[in-house]
């Protein structure tokens, strides 16, 4: 079982105290480990201007999906962002499967998935407090659905977020499926890393 087939999919911040560095653990239904996430390039620089920083929501972040035996499977890069982020997903090679894109709005949580040539391919809804997302189809049919968990009593105070991803479908054509995988992540990475 791997990130494309376990349904749901698991994404777990391990607890954390005094760091902005994004790592995530991912588990199959099981809870066996299947996937790690780590951050690249954030060197001492970067942790000296994060640390300074009150907020680095708008900073950019980039993470390798990593399976267990070492080996990148997706690359998600969050940029630089002000108001609305844009999150691009490649696949190792370097290949773009497409972008995520966060849409302007006060209240709620909403993204638009893109293919490379910036077509819509499907969306993402969340509510008013961003604990429950629907993900569509560029039908409006909904193929998935995130939650995020309350943190843990111990969790509280650290920067600890849990995600579930849901699959509707047992299948998606491509680019929509690995964008519905990457969500898991680049949900965390828009609306919670550095805040």
């Amino acid at each position: 079982m791997d990130i494309f087939s376990a349904n749901p999919l698991l994404v777990r911040q391990p607890k954390r105290y005094f760091t902005d560095v994004s790592d995530y653990e991912v588990f199959d239904p099981h809870g066996r480990p299947i996937a790690r996430v780590k951050e690249q390039g954030a060197d001492g620089g970067m942790q000296v201007l994060r640390f300074m920083a009150k907020n680095t929501g708008g900073f950019a972040r980039l993470v390798h999906v990593d399976d267990m035996h070492g080996h990148t499977r997706l690359v998600i890069q969050k940029h630089w962002s002000w108001m609305t982020a844009s999150t691009s997903v490649n696949l190792p090679d370097g290949r773009p499967v497409g972008s995520i894109e966060q849409d302007f709005k006060f209240f709620g949580s909403r993204f638009t998935l893109m293919d490379p040539w910036k077509r819509p391919v499907g969306s993402i809804e969340g509510d008013f407090i961003g604990y429950d997302f629907r993900i569509k189809d560029h039908a409006e049919h909904e193929v998935a659905r995130v939650d995020r968990k309350l943190p843990d009593l111990g969790e509280i105070f650290t920067a600890a977020d849990s995600y579930a991803l849901h699959h509707r479908y047992p299948s998606l054509p491509e680019p929509l499926r690995t964008l519905v995988i990457a969500s898991s992540i680049a949900i965390d990475l828009v609306l919670r890393e550095g805040k």
